[in-house]
């Protein structure tokens, strides 16, 4: 099969040919159609967290995933050749990803892709779609709150934004001028430039009363702490993107409370499944690749401040 791999740490990926994966035990073999990508596979294939798992070569990248099962391992149920899935390549070892024509997943991170969505759409689905759900749970807003979103145009906050929304608060966006439009599409009260001065004091005359919480998809500490600042005490701020360490650091002084937002389980895929199919959940822009430019997809997720989501297409 064809994949996309690097042959050392740092060095630029291409297509490999490469032996199709017999799934194992409790696995089905996917004939992936599309893969997301995601702020973690730049920094596998760069080595950056070469000292805390493990890492195969030749590597291949790739997180998400939505495709076609084409046989299962012993032990699966729920799942037969030709069902259209989606879901999420969790492996104890980095290198067997998704970035290639077929992958072998655990079948208890997959789930039936949504019927509304295309292979493209759904491939840019778990990752962000999970980390989203994860922080709007810890951030819990209520109707009428308002809530700060940092990073509202990125794939977590294109979908944190709309289910921050959808709860009923009132969602203030902080993103790039040219961002404002897609952030009030998806759901976003009113949008605030933070390159245009001091997004606090902007923040702190728009909402004297102070803001209720803040979800930061985007690990820039300095502006999390100019924003907190307009958090009434007893405020929250979420974050999946900012070590817990620094948070609190940055925070100090402030009354208020931080939590970390991890990737939920993809046990939960299907409340998302739930959203999508009944037109509550839209999936962000999409800048596709096809796999012959998957460096060009890793290149620009490194980049940062990418909109909308990235997606490799496999065939």
């Amino acid at each position: 099969m064809r994949a996309f791999a690097v042959d050392e740490f740092g060095a630029d990926g291409s297509i490999h040919e490469v032996p199709v994966p017999e799934p194992g035990d409790g696995e089905v073999l996917v004939a992936v159609r599309a893969a997301g990508v995601n702020v973690m596979d730049p920094l596998y294939v760069a080595g950056v967290m070469k000292d805390y798992m493990e890492h195969r070569f030749p590597l291949i990248p790739g997180i998400d995933f939505a495709g076609v099962v084409e046989r299962s391992g012993t032990g699966v149920d729920g799942f037969a050749a030709g069902d259209d899935v989606y879901g999420v390549s969790a492996k104890p070892f980095v290198g067997a990803g998704t970035f290639a024509e077929h992958a072998v997943i655990g079948a208890d991170t997959v789930a039936p892709k949504p019927e509304s969505l295309t292979f493209t759409e759904a491939a840019a689905v778990p990752h962000t779609g999970l980390t989203a759900l994860g922080a709007i749970e810890a951030a819990d807003p209520q109707p009428g709150q308002i809530v700060v979103v940092i990073g509202a145009t990125g794939g977590v906050g294109s979908f944190v934004t709309q289910l921050a929304a959808a709860r009923g608060a009132t969602v203030v966006a902080i993103t790039s001028v040219s961002g404002a439009a897609q952030a009030r599409d998806y759901g976003a009260a009113e949008a605030i430039d933070y390159g245009a001065g001091d997004v606090g004091a902007a923040l702190r005359q728009r909402y004297p009363d102070g803001v209720d919480s803040v979800i930061a998809n985007y690990g820039d500490v300095e502006l999390l702490t100019a924003v907190a600042r307009s958090l009434r005490p007893g405020g929250m701020v979420v974050s999946p993107a900012i070590q817990q360490d620094d948070a609190e650091l940055a925070l100090k002084g402030f009354s208020v409370t931080f939590r970390s937002a991890d990737r939920l389980p993809p046990a939960r895929l299907p409340d998302l499944t739930t959203l999508f199919d009944a037109g509550q959940l839209r999936v962000p822009p999409i800048r596709l690749f096809p796999l012959d430019a998957a460096e060009a997809a890793l290149s620009a997720m490194a980049g940062g401040h990418v909109r909308g989501k990235l997606v490799v297409s496999i065939r």
